[in-house]
């Protein structure tokens, strides 16, 4: 039998009806334990509530508009999705009508600290909504009446005190970060008060399309091949991509250099890629063509790395003549020697200006102008950088310690430390992980090694992806695919090895180099290629099986092709 419920009267002459706890949460007591048409279980096959699910189910049918439908599936089942004093609850926010509102916050179930919290939220919108039609009176009764009595969030009561000198609604708009009563901001705050009632008494707006959406980014995440070109999102069936999406394939071995390749870097806008070779020159090669566009000598012995300015118009090289160069891509001109470093300079890197750049040694790292000037020393050792994409932060690693230094004030921020000795770090495009290739010192054979996947905020490696070998020398791993969802790397096996990024599972094992796969990189700007550099002298550049079959009719249309 369903409880009796009472009514009380408030000071406003209105009525309200209080709701029984189980009329709260969408039910009635007579509808706990459910018999219909035999259903005579309160959860589903699959273990689920028989009442959540018929409320979401109820709730999806109100947001795409079969109001008849959702009214009949309550009226069969016995199950409501909130109930009236939640409905006008939530009406009532989105039509600003407060003084309903703060006499239904009592028929929510909040607790005491919860519903201070409500409160106050609730009175601020009222508060701004008053000083948005210039009602600065009543503005300031809320303001000392009813907001700073409640005591919370004081450095928010002073902040909402400043808005009371603002000029113009749109300049109360700007200061308070607000988009106004014509905005969103009603329906935020109704976001904002969900976070502090139950779920079982006000159901989160569209949840099961939320669960739907969460389920299939799990999968997405999870697709060991995913591909964003692969763009179904059917409820039908699981979301699986196939391995043809991904780089897997030769499209061109690059032949120019006559020593060993040590470093790759492709252009930001990924039409060019720079190799760097122990022949001692750099060369620029067109990846449409794949015919090499210059070739940069200046460099007196080995030439270890090389960077792109962020416009591409200029390039950094360095070596073992301990200068870093600077050339001008276009003309393939050298336009700077920069010799302060007195041993072998083993990384570059720009700062989003395009006017400073850092270099690294086995001795310093240093922070220097295009225009000739040192700017800045460090007096420790870096093997490998990298720079975050907003310019904030570096990244330097030298033996087993890797440091975060602030580029605005040039702090160090924090400091990890690795085991064993550290050869190369790769930086993700949102500054937040770090690729670690690690190595046993004193270097010994090949042995099957680990690429560690750090959290750099958290501060904690978080995955690792084992397989490939490493030992003797200098092996460089990257992020790269869609999103960054793979794992790559080179090894001493003269393999290229590709890891779900996610799971750490190894995907992919790529023959093609005759010796040690020293570096890999990721093409920016296309997610299906990548290129290998190797101690066989040669450059690969990798696409899907679709992206060779493309080149294969290009070289039988008579097109250009590395020879």
């Amino acid at each position: 039998m369903k409880p009796e419920t009472e009514s009380r009267h408030h000071h406003n002459g209105t009525h309200t009806h209080i709701p029984s706890t189980e009329e709260k949460n969408g039910h009635s007591a007579g509808s706990m334990s459910m018999h219909v048409d035999g259903i005579d279980s309160d959860t589903t096959p699959s273990g689920f509530s028989r009442l959540e699910l018929v409320r979401l189910m109820v709730q999806s049918l109100q947001s795409l508009g079969y109001q008849k439908s959702a009214k009949e599936l309550e009226a069969e089942s016995g199950f409501q999705l909130e109930s009236p004093a939640v409905t006008r609850f939530r009406d009532s926010v989105l039509q600003g009508d407060w003084n309903t509102v703060e006499l239904l916050i009592g028929d929510l179930n909040l607790d005491t600290t919860h519903e201070l919290s409500v409160k106050f939220l609730i009175r601020e919108q009222k508060f701004l909504e008053l000083l948005e039609r210039r009602d600065i009176k009543d503005a300031l009764i809320v303001l000392r009446s009813e907001l700073t009595p409640l005591n919370q969030n004081m450095d928010r009561v002073h902040s909402l005190t400043s808005y009371m000198m603002s000029g113009s609604p749109e300049d109360l708009r700007q200061r308070a970060n607000w988009d106004g009563v014509n905005g969103s901001s009603r329906q935020n705050l109704l976001s904002s008060l969900q976070k502090f009632i139950s779920p079982a008494v006000m159901v989160p707006e569209n949840r099961l399309e939320t669960m739907l959406k969460q389920a299939m980014d799990h999968q997405i995440k999870n697709c060991f091949y995913h591909d964003n070109r692969n763009t179904s999102k059917s409820l039908y069936s699981d979301h699986i991509c196939d391995k043809t999406g991904i780089p897997t394939v030769t499209r061109q071995v690059l032949e120019r250099h006559t020593n060993e390749v040590w470093y790759i870097s492709f252009s930001h806008d990924g039409k060019y890629l720079a190799s760097a070779s122990a022949d001692s020159k750099i060369i620029i090669w067109n990846l449409e063509t794949f015919q090499p566009m210059h070739t940069l000598q200046g460099h007196s012995n080995k030439v270890s790395c090389c960077a792109w300015s962020p416009n591409d118009t200029q390039l950094l090289t360095a070596g073992y003549d301990r200068t870093v160069k600077l050339w001008d891509i276009q003309t393939a001109t050298l336009k700077s020697t920069f010799p302060h470093h007195s041993d072998v300079v083993t990384c570059l890197g720009w700062l989003p200006d395009g006017e400073r750049f850092v270099s690294g040694s086995e001795k310093n790292l240093f922070l220097m102008a295009t225009a000739g000037n040192l700017l800045r020393q460090w007096p420790f050792p870096v093997r490998d950088l990298a720079i975050s994409a907003d310019g904030q932060t570096l990244v330097a690693m030298g033996g087993t310690i890797i440091r975060m230094i602030s580029l605005v004030d040039f702090t160090e921020i924090s400091k990890l430390e690795e085991t064993d000795g550290i050869t190369a770090i790769s930086l993700s495009m949102d500054g937040q992980f770090l690729l670690v290739n690690t190595t046993v010192k004193p270097a010994q054979l090949p042995m099957h090694r680990e690429i560690h996947l750090w959290n750099l905020p958290e501060g904690r490696i978080v995955r690792k992806y084992s397989g490939y070998k490493q030992g003797l020398f200098v092996i460089r791993s990257c992020f790269g695919g869609w999103d960054e969802r793979f794992v790559i790397s080179g090894s001493e096996d003269s393999k290229v090895y590709i890891w779900h990024r996610e799971n750490g599972n190894l995907i992919q094992t790529l023959d093609g180099h005759d010796r040690s796969v020293t570096m890999v990189a990721w093409n920016p700007t296309n997610p299906t290629m990548f290129a290998s550099a190797s101690d066989d002298n040669t450059v690969r550049i990798w696409g899907t099986p679709e992206d060779a079959e493309v080149d294969s009719a290009h070289i039988l249309n008579g097109d250009s092709g590395s020879e």
